[in-house]
Protein backbone atom coordinates (compact mmCIF):
# COMPACT_ATOMS: atom_id res chain seq x y z
CA UNK A 1 0.00 0.00 0.00
CA UNK A 2 1.35 3.56 -0.44
CA UNK A 3 1.63 6.78 1.46
CA UNK A 4 -2.01 5.91 2.28
CA UNK A 5 -1.04 4.76 5.37
CA UNK A 6 1.23 7.65 6.12
CA UNK A 7 -0.29 10.72 7.65
CA UNK A 8 -2.64 8.40 9.89
CA UNK A 9 -0.06 8.94 12.29
CA UNK A 10 1.59 8.23 15.32
CA UNK A 11 -0.19 6.46 18.08
CA UNK A 12 2.33 7.19 21.43
CA UNK A 13 0.52 7.70 24.82
CA UNK A 14 2.10 10.25 26.64
CA UNK A 15 1.45 9.90 30.33
CA UNK A 16 1.12 13.49 32.48
CA UNK A 17 0.43 12.46 35.77
CA UNK A 18 -0.10 15.47 38.04
CA UNK A 19 -1.91 15.72 41.50
CA UNK A 20 -2.34 11.97 41.29
CA UNK A 21 -4.55 12.30 38.11
CA UNK A 22 -3.17 10.25 35.09
CA UNK A 23 -4.45 11.91 31.69
CA UNK A 24 -3.62 9.77 28.31
CA UNK A 25 -3.19 11.07 24.67
CA UNK A 26 -2.90 9.41 21.69
CA UNK A 27 -0.83 10.57 19.00
CA UNK A 28 -1.00 9.23 15.55
CA UNK A 29 0.94 11.92 13.01
CA UNK A 30 4.54 12.72 13.19
CA UNK A 31 6.84 14.87 11.37
CA UNK A 32 10.00 14.53 11.85
CA UNK A 33 11.79 17.02 9.97
CA UNK A 34 11.42 19.49 7.39
CA UNK A 35 14.29 20.13 5.60
CA UNK A 36 14.74 23.24 3.46
CA UNK A 37 18.71 22.64 2.45
CA UNK A 38 19.20 22.33 -1.13
CA UNK A 39 22.12 19.53 -1.51
CA UNK A 40 24.33 18.86 -4.86
CA UNK A 41 27.35 17.60 -5.64
CA UNK A 42 29.18 21.36 -4.80
CA UNK A 43 27.06 21.10 -1.15
CA UNK A 44 26.88 17.84 -0.17
CA UNK A 45 25.87 19.16 3.24
CA UNK A 46 23.48 21.40 2.04
CA UNK A 47 23.13 24.81 1.80
CA UNK A 48 20.20 27.21 2.90
CA UNK A 49 19.61 29.43 -0.15
CA UNK A 50 18.39 28.98 -4.41
CA UNK A 51 18.94 31.29 -7.14
CA UNK A 52 16.53 33.32 -8.39
CA UNK A 53 14.51 31.37 -11.27
CA UNK A 54 16.21 28.08 -10.11
CA UNK A 55 14.51 24.89 -8.83
CA UNK A 56 14.74 24.20 -4.96
CA UNK A 57 13.55 21.03 -2.95
CA UNK A 58 11.81 20.90 0.33
CA UNK A 59 11.23 17.96 2.04
CA UNK A 60 8.84 16.48 4.74
CA UNK A 61 9.81 13.27 6.08
CA UNK A 62 7.55 11.18 9.17
CA UNK A 63 6.14 8.44 10.29
CA UNK A 64 2.79 7.40 11.44
CA UNK A 65 1.36 4.78 13.96
CA UNK A 66 -1.97 3.57 13.60
CA UNK A 67 -4.03 2.94 16.20
CA UNK A 68 -7.36 2.78 14.18
CA UNK A 69 -8.90 1.60 10.77
CA UNK A 70 -9.87 3.77 8.10
CA UNK A 71 -11.01 3.53 4.28
CA UNK A 72 -11.04 5.69 1.58
CA UNK A 73 -8.25 7.92 2.92
CA UNK A 74 -6.67 10.54 0.97
CA UNK A 75 -3.65 12.50 2.71
CA UNK A 76 -3.54 15.79 3.27
CA UNK A 77 0.07 17.92 2.87
CA UNK A 78 0.35 21.86 2.75
CA UNK A 79 3.14 24.20 2.66
CA UNK A 80 3.68 27.87 3.78
CA UNK A 81 5.71 29.65 0.90
CA UNK A 82 6.39 32.98 -0.45
CA UNK A 83 3.34 34.51 -2.58
CA UNK A 84 6.02 35.66 -5.57
CA UNK A 85 6.75 31.95 -5.87
CA UNK A 86 3.51 31.12 -7.08
CA UNK A 87 4.12 27.28 -6.21
CA UNK A 88 -0.16 25.93 -7.19
CA UNK A 89 1.78 26.67 -10.97
CA UNK A 90 5.35 26.07 -10.61
CA UNK A 91 5.39 23.42 -7.67
CA UNK A 92 5.13 19.79 -8.07
CA UNK A 93 4.48 17.81 -4.99
CA UNK A 94 5.58 13.57 -4.66
CA UNK A 95 5.65 11.06 -2.08
CA UNK A 96 6.96 7.81 -1.10
CA UNK A 97 6.05 5.48 1.72
CA UNK A 98 6.99 1.95 3.25
CA UNK A 99 3.58 0.69 2.70
CA UNK A 100 4.10 0.77 -0.75
CA UNK A 101 4.86 -2.19 -2.76
CA UNK A 102 8.18 -0.36 -4.08
CA UNK A 103 9.32 1.72 -0.98
CA UNK A 104 11.25 3.66 -3.43
CA UNK A 105 8.83 4.82 -5.83
CA UNK A 106 7.37 8.38 -6.18
CA UNK A 107 4.10 8.68 -5.92
CA UNK A 108 1.65 11.91 -7.09
CA UNK A 109 -0.23 14.31 -4.79
CA UNK A 110 -1.94 17.69 -6.83
CA UNK A 111 -3.86 20.89 -5.58
CA UNK A 112 -7.08 20.21 -3.51
CA UNK A 113 -9.87 21.73 -5.14
CA UNK A 114 -11.17 24.48 -3.46
CA UNK A 115 -14.33 22.54 -3.25
CA UNK A 116 -12.99 20.21 -1.47
CA UNK A 117 -13.74 21.15 1.88
CA UNK A 118 -11.67 19.42 5.33
CA UNK A 119 -14.33 17.40 7.20
CA UNK A 120 -13.84 19.14 10.73
CA UNK A 121 -13.40 23.07 9.14
CA UNK A 122 -16.86 24.22 9.81
CA UNK A 123 -17.63 25.15 5.99
CA UNK A 124 -13.58 26.90 5.51
CA UNK A 125 -11.40 25.79 2.89
CA UNK A 126 -8.08 24.20 3.55
CA UNK A 127 -6.36 27.11 2.89
CA UNK A 128 -8.80 29.18 5.66
CA UNK A 129 -8.54 26.37 8.09
CA UNK A 130 -4.21 26.56 8.04
CA UNK A 131 -4.05 30.45 7.03
CA UNK A 132 -6.47 31.04 10.58
CA UNK A 133 -5.04 28.15 12.38
CA UNK A 134 -1.02 29.31 11.67
CA UNK A 135 -1.38 32.48 10.17
CA UNK A 136 2.69 33.15 8.32
CA UNK A 137 4.34 31.06 11.45
CA UNK A 138 7.20 32.52 12.02
CA UNK A 139 7.59 35.13 9.40
CA UNK A 140 7.16 38.73 10.40
CA UNK A 141 5.52 39.88 6.67
CA UNK A 142 2.49 38.78 5.65
CA UNK A 143 3.35 37.86 2.06
CA UNK A 144 3.01 34.75 2.22
CA UNK A 145 0.53 31.45 1.34
CA UNK A 146 -0.44 27.97 1.94
CA UNK A 147 -0.62 25.61 -0.94
CA UNK A 148 -2.54 22.35 -0.04
CA UNK A 149 -2.14 19.04 -1.44
CA UNK A 150 -3.80 15.33 -1.39
CA UNK A 151 -2.64 12.32 -2.70
CA UNK A 152 -4.16 11.08 -5.63
CA UNK A 153 -4.92 7.77 -4.70
CA UNK A 154 -7.31 6.55 -1.70
CA UNK A 155 -6.32 4.01 1.29
CA UNK A 156 -7.35 1.49 3.75
CA UNK A 157 -5.66 2.13 7.58
CA UNK A 158 -5.01 -0.89 8.98
CA UNK A 159 -4.57 -1.49 13.10
CA UNK A 160 -0.85 -1.45 14.44
CA UNK A 161 0.82 -0.36 11.32
CA UNK A 162 3.58 2.19 11.80
CA UNK A 163 4.59 3.55 8.17
CA UNK A 164 7.38 6.23 7.46
CA UNK A 165 6.70 8.45 4.87
CA UNK A 166 8.80 11.36 2.76
CA UNK A 167 6.82 14.26 0.97
CA UNK A 168 9.17 16.58 -1.73
CA UNK A 169 7.90 19.75 -2.70
CA UNK A 170 9.76 21.05 -6.14
CA UNK A 171 9.44 24.38 -7.19
CA UNK A 172 11.05 27.33 -8.81
CA UNK A 173 11.58 30.31 -6.11
CA UNK A 174 10.36 32.99 -8.02
CA UNK A 175 12.61 36.09 -9.21
CA UNK A 176 12.68 38.11 -5.84
CA UNK A 177 14.88 38.34 -3.53
CA UNK A 178 13.98 37.32 0.26
CA UNK A 179 14.20 35.30 3.13
CA UNK A 180 11.54 33.39 4.91
CA UNK A 181 10.75 30.88 7.05
CA UNK A 182 8.89 27.58 5.13
CA UNK A 183 6.25 25.58 6.70
CA UNK A 184 5.16 21.86 6.71
CA UNK A 185 1.48 20.80 7.42
CA UNK A 186 0.03 16.94 6.97
CA UNK A 187 -2.99 15.59 7.87
CA UNK A 188 -5.65 13.23 6.21
CA UNK A 189 -9.33 13.34 4.82
CA UNK A 190 -11.09 11.55 7.35
CA UNK A 191 -9.37 13.72 10.12
CA UNK A 192 -9.97 16.80 8.46
CA UNK A 193 -8.45 19.44 10.43
CA UNK A 194 -9.98 18.58 13.51
CA UNK A 195 -9.35 20.24 16.98
CA UNK A 196 -6.80 18.09 18.50
CA UNK A 197 -3.73 17.23 17.27
CA UNK A 198 -3.54 13.94 16.79
CA UNK A 199 -4.06 13.42 13.25
CA UNK A 200 -2.41 16.78 12.62
CA UNK A 201 0.90 18.38 12.64
CA UNK A 202 2.20 22.04 11.20
CA UNK A 203 6.19 22.75 11.80
CA UNK A 204 8.20 25.52 10.73
CA UNK A 205 11.65 25.69 9.29
CA UNK A 206 13.94 26.90 12.20
CA UNK A 207 16.82 27.82 9.73
CA UNK A 208 16.04 31.07 7.02
CA UNK A 209 16.31 30.07 3.68
CA UNK A 210 16.85 32.66 1.33
CA UNK A 211 16.64 33.13 -2.69
CA UNK A 212 19.84 34.93 -4.24
CA UNK A 213 20.49 36.80 -7.77
CA UNK A 214 17.29 37.92 -7.94
CA UNK A 215 15.42 41.62 -8.20
CA UNK A 216 15.32 44.00 -6.24
CA UNK A 217 16.32 44.53 -2.30
CA UNK A 218 16.15 41.31 -0.16
CA UNK A 219 13.01 41.29 1.75
CA UNK A 220 13.67 39.46 4.72
CA UNK A 221 10.60 37.45 6.15
CA UNK A 222 12.86 36.29 9.09
CA UNK A 223 13.54 39.07 11.20
CA UNK A 224 11.98 42.23 12.87
CA UNK A 225 12.72 45.36 10.74
CA UNK A 226 12.06 49.14 10.89
CA UNK A 227 10.37 49.26 8.39
CA UNK A 228 7.55 47.55 6.35
CA UNK A 229 5.15 47.90 3.34
CA UNK A 230 2.10 46.47 2.50
CA UNK A 231 1.14 45.01 -0.49
CA UNK A 232 5.01 44.16 -1.07
CA UNK A 233 4.02 44.51 -4.69
CA UNK A 234 1.95 47.49 -6.26
CA UNK A 235 1.58 49.71 -9.06
CA UNK A 236 1.51 53.28 -8.36
CA UNK A 237 -2.35 53.82 -8.30
CA UNK A 238 -2.56 51.38 -5.73
CA UNK A 239 -2.96 52.23 -2.06
CA UNK A 240 0.13 51.06 0.20
CA UNK A 241 0.71 51.38 4.00
CA UNK A 242 4.06 52.31 5.09
CA UNK A 243 4.90 50.91 8.94
CA UNK A 244 7.93 51.96 11.00
CA UNK A 245 8.47 49.61 13.83
CA UNK A 246 9.65 51.35 16.30
CA UNK A 247 10.15 48.39 18.45
CA UNK A 248 12.13 46.26 16.42
CA UNK A 249 15.23 47.60 17.59
CA UNK A 250 16.33 50.37 20.07
CA UNK A 251 16.10 53.72 18.68
CA UNK A 252 15.32 57.49 19.31
CA UNK A 253 12.32 57.80 16.81
CA UNK A 254 10.26 55.70 18.78
CA UNK A 255 9.97 58.43 21.61
CA UNK A 256 9.22 61.00 19.04
CA UNK A 257 6.01 62.86 19.89
CA UNK A 258 4.81 63.00 15.90
CA UNK A 259 6.76 60.74 13.44
CA UNK A 260 6.11 61.20 9.95
CA UNK A 261 7.18 59.93 6.25
CA UNK A 262 9.47 61.86 4.06
CA UNK A 263 11.08 60.82 0.64
CA UNK A 264 11.39 61.47 -2.94
CA UNK A 265 9.24 59.36 -5.36
CA UNK A 266 11.46 59.10 -9.06
CA UNK A 267 9.12 58.71 -12.56
CA UNK A 268 10.11 56.65 -15.65
CA UNK A 269 10.21 60.32 -17.25
CA UNK A 270 13.25 61.66 -15.47
CA UNK A 271 11.50 63.89 -12.76
CA UNK A 272 12.27 63.71 -8.85
CA UNK A 273 9.05 64.57 -6.69
CA UNK A 274 10.48 65.71 -3.47
CA UNK A 275 8.32 65.18 0.42
CA UNK A 276 9.72 66.86 2.99
CA UNK A 277 6.53 68.99 4.44
CA UNK A 278 5.57 68.09 8.22
CA UNK A 279 2.11 68.24 8.09
CA UNK A 280 -1.47 66.09 8.20
CA UNK A 281 -0.50 64.69 5.02
CA UNK A 282 2.83 63.14 6.21
CA UNK A 283 1.81 62.18 10.22
CA UNK A 284 2.28 58.10 11.10
CA UNK A 285 -0.28 56.76 13.13
CA UNK A 286 0.66 55.42 16.45
CA UNK A 287 -1.05 51.85 16.82
CA UNK A 288 -1.43 52.42 20.39
CA UNK A 289 0.60 54.27 23.52
CA UNK A 290 1.66 51.35 24.61
CA UNK A 291 2.92 50.22 20.67
CA UNK A 292 6.09 51.53 18.38
CA UNK A 293 4.40 50.94 15.66
CA UNK A 294 3.34 53.46 13.48
CA UNK A 295 1.60 53.44 10.06
CA UNK A 296 0.71 55.70 7.07
CA UNK A 297 -1.36 54.81 4.30
CA UNK A 298 -1.07 56.37 0.71
CA UNK A 299 -1.41 56.90 -3.23
CA UNK A 300 1.89 57.29 -4.11
CA UNK A 301 0.61 60.10 -6.90
CA UNK A 302 -0.95 62.32 -4.60
CA UNK A 303 0.97 62.03 -1.77
CA UNK A 304 4.04 63.31 -3.91
CA UNK A 305 2.06 65.16 -6.31
CA UNK A 306 3.34 63.49 -9.20
CA UNK A 307 1.53 64.58 -12.30
CA UNK A 308 -0.70 62.22 -13.85
CA UNK A 309 1.12 61.47 -17.47
CA UNK A 310 4.46 60.22 -15.74
CA UNK A 311 4.93 56.62 -14.01
CA UNK A 312 6.54 56.23 -10.77
CA UNK A 313 9.41 54.03 -10.87
CA UNK A 314 10.40 53.90 -7.11
CA UNK A 315 9.74 56.09 -4.08
CA UNK A 316 12.99 56.45 -1.62
CA UNK A 317 11.93 57.38 1.48
CA UNK A 318 12.66 57.85 5.68
CA UNK A 319 10.85 58.05 8.79
CA UNK A 320 11.46 61.43 10.92
CA UNK A 321 10.63 63.65 13.69
CA UNK A 322 9.42 66.74 13.44
CA UNK A 323 12.13 69.01 12.74
CA UNK A 324 14.47 66.49 10.77
CA UNK A 325 16.98 65.62 13.64
CA UNK A 326 16.35 61.87 14.02
CA UNK A 327 15.61 59.36 11.11
CA UNK A 328 15.55 56.10 10.65
CA UNK A 329 16.72 54.83 7.12
CA UNK A 330 17.48 51.88 5.33
CA UNK A 331 21.41 52.37 6.72
CA UNK A 332 19.59 52.24 9.91
CA UNK A 333 17.64 49.35 9.56
CA UNK A 334 21.45 47.75 8.04
CA UNK A 335 23.41 48.43 11.18
CA UNK A 336 20.50 47.50 13.84
CA UNK A 337 19.93 44.24 12.26
CA UNK A 338 23.22 43.27 10.28
CA UNK A 339 25.94 45.15 12.66
CA UNK A 340 26.94 46.79 9.22
CA UNK A 341 28.84 49.60 9.78
CA UNK A 342 26.88 53.22 9.68
CA UNK A 343 28.34 55.46 6.43
CA UNK A 344 28.81 59.16 6.84
CA UNK A 345 26.02 59.05 4.34
CA UNK A 346 22.74 57.44 5.40
CA UNK A 347 20.58 56.01 2.08
CA UNK A 348 16.88 55.79 2.42
CA UNK A 349 14.75 52.73 1.96
CA UNK A 350 13.23 52.06 -1.79
CA UNK A 351 10.01 50.76 -2.72
CA UNK A 352 10.09 49.50 -6.64
CA UNK A 353 6.98 49.50 -8.36
CA UNK A 354 5.73 47.00 -10.59
CA UNK A 355 5.10 47.58 -13.96
CA UNK A 356 2.01 48.64 -15.52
Amino acid sequence: MKLSKILRIKGTYIAIVAAMTMVTIASCVYINSFDVRQYSEEHPDGVLYAYAGTEATFVIDGHIECHEEHSGVQFIAAFLVPKCWNVAVNGKVTYKCTLAEDHDQLYSMSIIPASSLPKNGDGRTWVECLTQEYGVGTNVLDDMEWVVYQTDDKYNIINNQAPNYTIYLKTTVGDKNLKCHLGAFVNHTDDGFSGGTDHKKCVFSTDCFEVKGGSGMTLDFCQNHYNKVSPMSALQDDYITFYFNGDAADNALKDAENVYIQGAAYTAEGNKYLLTEKSPRTLMKRASEYDGTYSITIWSMKLFNVPLNEHIERIEYMFSNADGSVTITQTDDDFAMQGIPMPEAKQPFTFVFECQ
